[in-house]
């Protein structure tokens, strides 16, 4: 009788947890439940060339391929750096058909710049100053008229200065903090981190960087943190942040084969719920 008994508990335990587990319920790539809110997805591209092939910024050639795989994923944004011109972005944007509202960003003390692409054709734009000169820029949108009011920055810290990448990621963090809503930071910030390694602190790059991106994990969750490399020889430089309590993370790639002629870079692209 006990074993009987004891095999109709195991039973509806099973059963219990079959009900609760099922995949069909939903859950997010971290094993949240299911969210009610919104879907978001978000790629950031710096579509620059290597240094060591002289003019590493963007070339207007390649703006057809860029905007063939940006019209392969369909993103709500796309956050664009190292962009040479307002050129650039207009023939982007012709091959784009007119699916996404552009908005090129400041150009700063720099000879590039970052933009961003969204879908929603209602989205506002602001340029966010830092203390080094180099700006980033933000859009804002609704995804629904319910829905809070969402801002993503299209940011690119320097790649040469560690001190410069932890005051340019410090001022980005700071004006994002300061708006209400959630809110995704996507781009390229050149940190010389390995997050899997224990960081050595007897350089200036390592501890900047490390500073810099301990900073940004106060507020935000490192989205792409398992996607994999993003840059030429297995490197993760390029980030899509989003805030710690209103975002539930679905997907996460690397899109490995969409670089096309020198391009050292490849696309990030995350898919979320906003809650």
């Amino acid at each position: 009788m006990k074993i009987k008994l004891f095999l109709l508990m195991l039973l509806c335990l099973m059963v219990s947890g079959a009900i609760y587990f099922n995949p069909s319920r939903g859950r997010t790539l971290l094993g949240e439940k299911i969210s009610q809110g919104p879907r978001l997805k978000i790629m950031t591209w710096n579509v620059g060339y290597a240094d060591l092939y002289g003019d590493s910024k963007a070339h207007i050639e390649d703006m057809r391929k860029v905007a063939s795989v940006i019209l392969g994923e369909e993103p709500d944004v796309v956050a664009l750096q190292e962009l040479a011109d307002t050129r650039q972005l207009n023939v982007l944007v012709s091959h784009l058909g007119g699916k996404y509202r552009a908005q090129l960003g400041s150009r700063g003390n720099t000879d590039r710049m970052v933009a961003l692409l969204v879908k929603f054709q209602e989205a506002e734009f602001e340029d966010v100053p830092t203390d080094i000169g180099r700006r980033a820029l933000a859009a804002r949108f609704k995804l629904s008229e319910q829905s809070p009011e969402i801002i993503v920055i299209s940011a690119h810290a320097d790649a040469f200065s560690s001190h410069k990448r932890r005051v340019y990621t410090g001022n980005v963090v700071d004006w994002a903090q300061s708006h209400d809503g959630p809110v995704f930071i996507a781009g390229d910030f050149n940190f010389e981190i390995n997050i899997d390694k224990q960081p050595s602190l007897f350089t200036d790059n390592a501890k900047n960087d490390s500073e810099a991106y301990s900073y940004l994990l106060r507020y935000f969750r490192d989205l792409g943190k398992r996607a994999g490399a993003t840059a030429a020889n297995d490197r993760r430089i390029d980030y899509i942040f989003g805030s710690n309590d209103r975002v539930n993370l679905w997907n996460a790639r690397v899109l490995t084969g969409a670089v096309t002629g020198k391009m050292d870079h490849r696309p990030l692209v995350v898919e979320v719920s906003v809650v």
